[in-house]
C-alpha cells in the first residue's frame, strides 16, 4: 500500500528546516537575473532506479508516476518512504509510456511515437477509452479545463477533454527564441512548468502567450545525482502538492527525489 504524501512533511520538516534548508542563490544573483526562480531544499526521498520517469503527479495525497521504455512502461502508486512502485497499469510491449495527468477523477496517459493515449478511472485504474493525436506524445498536465500536452517541439497543445482533440496551440518563446523539447509538465497557480529535455532547467510559461516568465536552475541537484549515481539519466518529473506548496522533482533512473519549495 502506498504511503500518503502529506506524511512526509510532518515527519521530516522540523529537522530539515533547522539543519539543511538553504537558499540556492544570493540576493545579488537574484537582482542580476530577474528571471531566476530560486528554491529551498526541504528533503530528499528515495526513488526507484528502475523508473524511466515520464510523468509525476500528486493526486488525492498519493504520488503517481508513469514510466517509459519498451516492455517497461507503467503507471504506479509510489511508496514515499521507499520509492517502490505499486504498479496499477502496465502497458503492452508495443507502447512507450509518456506523461500523465489526473482531471475529473480520470488519469490521462500519452505514449511516445504510437500516437495513442489512454484514459483510466483514477480510483480503479480501469481503462475507459483510447484516443489518438497527430504528433509525438511527451508531457501532459491540465489547467482544470483542458489537457495541456507537449510533443517535443516548441508547441504546447490544449486538448478538449470530451473530444480529446486540440482546441488551440501556443508557441513557447524565451525572449526571441523558440524553446523546443519541452518534456514533463505541471500546471501551478496559472502557469505551466516544463522540464527542458537534456537540461537541468524547469521553465515557467504563461499559457496565454507562451512566453517564458521564469527559470529554475536545478544544476546543483542534477550534478550531485550524476556524481552519486553515474547511470542516472536526465531530470524529468514535476509534481506539485497544493497543500504544502512544495514541488517533488526527480529524473529518469534517479536514486532520489527532491522536495523543494520555490522562493
Amino acid at each position: 500500500m502506498s504511503k500518503r504524501f502529506p506524511f512526509i512533511l510532518p515527519v521530516l520538516l522540523p529537522v530539515i528546516l533547522l539543519s539543511c534548508t538553504k537558499k540556492q542563490a544570493s540576493e545579488e544573483e537574484a537582482a542580476s537575473n530577474p528571471m531566476a526562480i530560486h528554491y529551498t531544499l526541504i528533503s530528499t526521498l528515495p526513488h526507484n532506479t528502475e523508473a524511466w520517469t515520464q510523468g509525476l503527479v500528486i493526486y488525492q495525497n498519493k504520488i503517481l508516476e508513469s514510466t517509459g521504455q519498451p516492455n517497461r512502461s507503467w503507471i504506479a502508486e509510489v511508496n514515499a518512504s521507499s520509492g517502490e512502485h505499486d504498479k496499477k497499469v502496465t502497458l503492452p510491449g508495443q507502447y512507450f509510456g509518456e506523461g500523465i495527468t489526473v482531471l475529473n477523477n480520470k488519469i490521462y496517459q500519452l505514449t511516445w511515437e504510437e500516437k495513442t493515449g489512454f484514459v483510466y478511472d483514477a480510483r480503479t485504474y480501469k481503462k475507459l477509452r483510447e484516443f489518438t493525436y497527430d504528433t509525438q506524445g511527451w508531457g501532459l498536465t491540465h489547467d482544470g479545463k483542458n489537457l495541456i500536452m507537449s510533443d517535443g517541439s516548441f508547441k504546447l497543445h490544449f486538448l478538449d477533454t470530451a473530444t480529446l482533440k486540440p482546441v488551440r496551440s501556443i508557441t513557447v518563446m524565451d525572449g526571441g527564441t523558440r524553446v523546443k523539447e519541452l518534456n514533463e509538465l505541471e500546471y501551478i497557480d496559472g502557469y505551466v512548468f516544463a522540464n527542458v529535455w537534456n537540461t537541468n532547467w524547469i521553465l515557467k510559461i504563461d499559457p496565454a502567450t507562451g512566453k517564458v516568465v521564469g527559470r529554475i536552475d536545478l544544476s546543483a541537484i542534477g550534478e550531485q545525482i550524476r556524481v552519486m549515481y553515474p547511470e542516472a539519466n536526465v531530470l524529468n518529473g514535476i509534481a506539485y502538492d497544493a497543500n504544502s506548496k512544495a514541488l517533488l522533482i526527480t529524473g529518469k533512473l534517479w536514486p532520489k527525489s527532491y522536495l523543494i519549495r520555490l522562493q
